[in-house]
């Protein structure tokens, strides 16, 4: 028996495992960088992983810089870059049909003439035809509507990019109409003795609210504007005081503010406009507007609706030559007599704050102003200028131009012409 559990015992000793030397051997292994258990231990792998992680970020990092780098040079590089030719990229000719102008509508062109409007996409082709008759068509559009009317006649169309939305007739002669952002037609119409301001809502239903001037006394309308949201009204007219020709700049409220006032009119300019001509108004946001006179430039505030206020005047240097308006910004030409230049350009904000003066030369009867860039053309010759005052072409086209839009991020863009539309690119 005794020698059974002797014979046992020395078993048991045999099974028992010495951690000491496992131990020992583990932190050699670890210390030589041979152990498996090592690698593969949770504390190990979190390690590697952050390791790898981190790495990751370093990468993305680095990339997106580059990229960013790439981009302003690229910037850069577009907005001070001159060219002198241009490479036609491609051409689609136009279906038959008359032409008087386009205008940008949605994300295409509203190609409009005496018989009918025809919807474009950017690359000329046909999305939709409306057919009218008119003798002399003229355009406003206002963010997703277009208007197309016929001066010293009765009709007036409003599109959006989807086609038709109304027809009007207002019954008396048109001098001009507008459209708001929300679709309102407002219609300057005239009989012999006077002139009628008439609303029309997006579906060409007359609205109850219509403002009559009396040509012996208001004087003769020359512009009207609307209101972002349609709820006022600045007009400016042309008067006679004994000899002298006179202006006015008038502003009106339909909201009910301006209920209770006599033909809602909230405020009057004529001591600011002696023997001046104001040619154009316009509103430049809901707050702000201008008014372009013979003389000069007056900014408006209407931050008190009921009190609209003259916020500052800039007096014409010269003759003024091209007006153009893209959003709260206005670009006006100015004839320059110096030897060296025959045109200055300038651009306002809203405000009235000189944003750019460039003098330069060149011959143009067209000015457009769209997307950071200034389009002045004549016949096949164009002006291409960007809002850093930078001539980035100066020369013909090829084409009769009747439109120029910025096409792709570089150099490209779009000629409107006669019969065709053409991509160009800058070189």
């Amino acid at each position: 028996m005794i020698e059974d559990k002797e014979i046992k015992k020395q078993e048991l000793k045999d099974r028992i495992i010495n951690t000491s030397e496992i131990y020992t051997s583990e932190a050699d292994a670890f210390e030589t960088g041979t152990s498996d258990l090592g690698e593969n231990t949770p504390r190990s792998r979190r390690k590697k992983n952050t390791e790898f992680f981190t790495a990751g970020r370093r990468v993305v990092i680095l990339l997106l810089v580059l990229i960013g780098a790439v981009i302003i040079i690229l910037t850069l590089q577009n907005r001070f870059k001159t060219y002198n030719k241009f490479k036609l990229k491609w051409i689609h000719e136009l279906s038959e049909g008359s032409l008087v102008d386009y205008i940008s509508l949605g994300n295409g062109f509203l190609k409009y003439s005496k018989d009918g409007a025809v919807y474009l996409k950017k690359n000329g082709k046909n999305v939709w035809v409306d057919s009218y008759e008119m003798s002399n068509p003229k355009t406003n559009k206002n963010g997703k509507y277009a208007i197309v009317f016929d001066v010293g006649s009765k009709k007036i169309v409003s599109y959006t990019k989807d086609g038709k939305v109304a027809s009007i007739d207002t019954g008396l002669p048109i001098l001009k109409a507008i459209v708001s952002k929300s679709g309102v037609v407002t219609a300057l119409i005239e009989d012999a003795k006077s002139t009628y301001i008439m609303f029309y809502d997006n579906e060409g239903k007359e609205l109850d609210i219509s403002i009559k001037s009396k040509l012996s006394g208001d004087g003769f309308p020359t512009d009207i504007a609307i209101s972002p949201d349609g709820t006022a009204l600045l007009a400016s007219f042309q008067y006679l005081k004994g000899s002298s020709m006179m202006g006015r700049v008038v502003f009106y409220d339909f909201s009910e503010i301006g209920k209770n006032m006599a033909n809602r009119v909230v405020a009057g300019f004529d001591e600011e406009f002696v023997s001046s001509m104001v040619a154009r108004v316009k509103y430049l946001d809901k707050i702000n507007s201008v008014a372009i006179a013979s003389d000069g430039l007056y900014f408006f505030s209407s931050k008190n609706i009921a009190s609209p206020k003259l916020i500052k005047t800039i007096k014409a240097e010269n003759d003024i030559e091209a007006v153009a308006f893209e959003g709260e910004k206005i670009c006006v030409v100015y004839k320059n007599t110096s030897e060296k230049f025959n045109h200055t350009l300038y651009i306002y904000s809203k405000t009235g704050s000189v944003l750019l003066k460039k003098e330069f030369s060149g011959d143009f009867n067209h000015m457009d102003m769209q997307k950071g860039y200034i389009y002045m053309t004549k016949n096949d010759n164009a002006i291409i200028m960007n809002t850093s005052g930078v001539i980035k072409y100066s020369g013909s086209l090829d084409v009769n131009i009747h439109k120029i839009v910025k096409r792709g991020f570089l150099s490209g863009f779009t000629v409107l012409g006669d019969n065709d539309f053409r991509g160009i690119i800058l070189k």
